[in-house]
């Protein structure tokens, strides 16, 4: 598994005096990523950060601003990465099973959608908006590798919206499990190129 695959989302805590407030940050996105957000309290970060409740309420004052910022830093993260694999210089539909990769390895244990609809009913509409927005805000970075690709000629003139969201819903896809635990394809690496050969097929793109 690639370094960039392992870290797609996914926050490090290998620091050893990073700030209170980004450790109670990233400590709090582990947790909720473990637990989702009923299963998550602020005790419990509080106890892993080995610092007073207080001090978690000092920088966050209720669970649903806690959840928000690390949602939001989640979602940024895999903002970041993901651009970051659509920018390389492999052809673009070498990138596309290398996000898929990434995606799958990384977000074994993170669902951000499930997430945000667990929260939401304990969210106030100021704080859902962020999220939401920051979310349309992901998609946006990653529609914009779409829009290039089309002016490079590697995808063909149609709605960039649309491929990219097509190409959304098939990595989350990628994440597929049934009741045995299996996914379409015994590899990750298998299933991504499969996913990504519907996907190209689909387009119809032609094939240099």
């Amino acid at each position: 598994m690639s370094e960039q695959a392992k870290n797609l989302g996914r926050p490090r805590l290998q620091q050893q005096d990073i700030p209170t407030k980004e450790k109670i940050l990233l400590t709090a996105t582990k947790l909720f990523v473990e637990e989702g957000y009923k299963g998550a309290s602020m005790d419990e970060v509080a106890l892993r950060c080995n610092v007073t409740k207080a001090t978690v309420y000092y920088y966050y004052k209720t669970k649903a601003d806690l959840f928000t910022a690390a949602i939001d830093t989640l979602m940024m993260r895999i903002r970041t990465s993901s651009v970051k694999i659509l920018s390389s210089e492999l052809p673009f539909r070498e990138r596309l099973v290398q996000l898929i990769i990434a995606f799958s390895y990384a977000t074994v244990d993170i669902d951000v959608n499930n997430f945000i609809r667990e929260a939401a009913p304990s969210l106030s509409a100021e704080q859902y908006d962020k999220i939401t927005n920051t979310e349309d805000d992901m998609h946006a970075a990653i529609e914009q590798c779409f829009i290039l690709a089309v002016e490079e000629g590697t995808l063909p003139q149609k709605n960039t919206k649309y491929m990219t969201h097509l190409f959304l819903s098939l990595l989350n896809l990628s994440k597929y499990k049934d009741k045995n635990g299996d996914s379409f394809f015994p590899t990750v690496e298998e299933n991504a190129c499969h996913l990504v050969d519907f996907y190209w097929n689909g387009l119809q793109i032609e094939n240099n």
